[in-house]
């Protein structure tokens, strides 16, 4: 592989890279929707554990939300329908920066609706899509990018400018590499820089550890290099990816550092989309190399004696093809009108179809030409069998559409306007993006709490050295949740496992152990709730896990609540509670070769369904635990 070593500019990026990344953005949107959707009743309605007046009153004035409007459940499920529909638009490249945008505002707005649900992932995912707001994410492979050049009709892929260099993709590749320098510097423990233990400590968090994790993480010989490789790879990985010479071959190096360390931290760590999330955001330094490559062996080999023919009195017939071509990942297919070929114009009047000629020379009409397309596609090749066995019904299809393509072609330019040429990110917004992203970089240098202490590891007691941050700012960071902070495992792992267990007094007097809503448990399963596999999905390990915080403490209220609303017993549901105690079990991890330390428990919060019994009802459960009441 021959790189060429010269001067390059390290902050662009290629517009089928922004693609790929807008592709992936929207089944990200999704798969956060599918997550959080089973339990939307839960998280975003007044009748769930986070209602709105308290919520409010809480949270930050610059935390607004959409879901702030009403806390009815029908609101909520017209809030994610609209952001599926937002997602959906992102993925097909549908009026990209105004879909991009509504998504974006619904993120946000649901995000502050559940800020006891926040990761790092989830501020990521933020900052992506608001950077992505700035960029050309629908120049390529989209709706929008059907008409790329001045005449579509002829091979449009020759000539095109794949890299788009500007202030917003410089701001970008930045926010990518944010995340991982600056944490290096919050990374300030000895754990880290030292001995070496961050990661064996890391992976004894049993409620954030995967099955692989538990069966290698006891051998220190392994984790104490990789965690000094991954705090220098996050040290110095961010300042080598842009090296302006040779910058392809270390984009190169450093993706695959990078997601290798991603997809390490997603075969080890459970903590949902983040790992993804990150990945994707590492994917806006693929060079255009790589591209190119692609294309030439992958894609051109297969399209380039690929020609659509449609009939030319039939505008609507011609912006078809040009949409299949950018869906269909197929841009060097070549589109011309069947009456510039004698033969293919018979074939088209005798079969009343388009047609589609391949490098064989073999034409073929209607479905099965639909089907040819989808052979030649290097994405959606799967799927062309499926199109054959509907090969009548296709057909007939294709048929009605022949006989009412005026009036379906008249609707179809009226909401997808083809013959508009695709615009690219004007002046005013590149301003914006250098203002916003100066801003940022000074929001994240002013995370790190001692500048003197990053760069030293001497034990002498100095003056922390902290650069301020101007507080006139910080709403605007606020309010589009730029406000980031990326101090996973910083400034040392945790060094003891948390988790909850709840006893709780039924209405027949019997003591019951509660998981999430779950029916009764025995205490030595609820014991075993420090596991994540208990829970049914990471969002509900980390409300759980922030609830046991002393700043999450008010939250405990409408727990108890919403447990006393909803909790029934699997075979007795007439059953309900009286009240119930939330204990915080806590095991301290043992050093590298010593045998697992005790688990220790305290009481963090009462509360009575019946108010009234309250004292009667702290006594029994007292008593049933075997416990002297706190």
């Amino acid at each position: 592989m021959n790189f060429n070593i010269r001067l390059q500019n390290p902050f662009y990026v290629d517009l089928r890279s922004l693609a790929l990344i807008r592709i992936l953005l929207g089944f990200l949107l999704l798969s956060d929707l599918i997550i959080r959707g089973g339990d939307f009743f839960i998280w975003t309605t007044d009748d769930g554990v986070m209602p709105r007046h308290w919520l409010i009153d809480w949270n930050s004035p610059w935390r607004w939300s959409l879901y702030f409007i009403s806390g009815h459940w029908t609101w909520s499920a017209l809030l994610f329908s609209a952001s599926a529909f937002s997602a959906l638009m992102v993925i097909v490249g549908f009026k990209t920066r105004f879909f991009s945008v509504l998504s974006l505002v619904l993120l946000i707005s649901l995000q502050n609706r559940t800020p006891l649900l926040m990761q790092g992932g989830d501020s990521l995912l933020s900052a992506v899509l608001f950077w992505a707001c700035f960029l050309p994410m629908g120049a390529r492979y989209s709706l929008e990018s059907v008409k790329n050049s001045l005449d579509p009709i002829k091979d449009h892929h020759k000539g095109l400018v794949n890299n788009h260099l500007s202030i917003s993709s410089g701001a970008i590749l930045i926010q990518a590499m944010s995340v991982y320098f600056f944490s290096a510097f919050l990374k300030t423990g000895a754990e880290w820089q030292l001995n070496g233990s961050a990661i064996y400590f890391a992976l004894h968090l049993d409620d954030m550890t995967t099955g692989l994790a538990q069966y290698w993480r006891d051998y220190f010989w392994l984790t104490k290099p990789l965690t000094h490789y991954v705090w220098w790879l996050e040290l110095l990985g961010p300042l080598l990816i842009f090296t302006p010479i040779a910058n392809t071959l270390f984009r190169y190096v450093f993706i695959v550092c990078f997601i290798t360390l991603e997809i390490g931290f997603l075969l080890s760590l459970q903590i949902g989309l983040f790992p993804l999330i990150s990945i994707t955001s590492i994917l806006f330094f693929l060079p255009n190399h790589f591209w190119d490559l692609a294309e030439r062996k992958v894609v051109l080999e297969k399209q380039q004696k690929l020609t659509i023919y449609f009939d030319q009195p039939c505008g609507f017939c011609r912006n078809l093809c040009l949409i299949l071509r950018a869906g269909l990942f197929i841009p060097y297919a070549k589109i011309l009108p069947a009456q510039s070929i004698p033969e293919v114009a018979k074939l088209l009047e005798e079969e009343f179809s388009w047609v589609v000629e391949t490098e064989d020379g073999r034409r073929t009409t209607k479905t099965e030409a639909m089907e040819t397309l989808f052979r030649s596609s290097p994405v959606f090749w799967p799927a062309a069998p499926a199109i054959r066995l509907i090969n009548k019904l296709g057909d007939k299809a294709y048929r009605f559409i022949g006989e009412h393509r005026e009036e379906i072609g008249a609707r179809f330019e009226t909401v997808l306007p083809i013959d508009r040429q695709y615009k690219l990110p004007g002046k005013i917004s590149e301003c914006s993006a250098a203002i916003i992203l100066l801003t940022v970089i000074l929001w994240n240098i002013s995370t790190i709490p001692d500048w003197r202490k990053s760069f030293s590891s001497s034990g002498e007691e100095t003056a922390p050295l902290k650069i301020p941050f101007p507080s006139s700012l910080s709403p605007f960071l606020r309010t589009f949740r730029l406000d980031q902070t990326w101090n996973m495992f910083a400034p040392y792992p945790t060094r003891a496992d948390r988790w909850l267990v709840v006893p709780a007094l039924t209405s027949d007097d019997n003591l019951v152990y509660l998981s999430t809503g779950s029916p009764a448990m025995t205490e030595t399963k609820e014991t075993e709730l420090k596991n994540i596999q208990v829970f049914e999905n990471y969002r509900w390990r980390k409300y759980l896990h922030n609830l046991g915080l002393a700043r999450f403490e008010k939250f405990r209220r409408y727990y108890g609540d919403w447990l006393c609303r909803t909790w029934r017993d699997g075979e007795r549901p007439e059953l309900r509670l009286q009240g119930l105690h939330i204990y915080q079990k806590r095991q301290k991890t043992h050093q590298p070769g010593e045998e697992p330390l005790p688990v220790t428990a305290k009481r963090i919060w009462r509360h009575w369904c019946d108010k009234d019994k309250a004292d009667s009802i702290d006594k029994q459960i007292d008593l049933k635990l075997g416990i002297a009441a706190n």
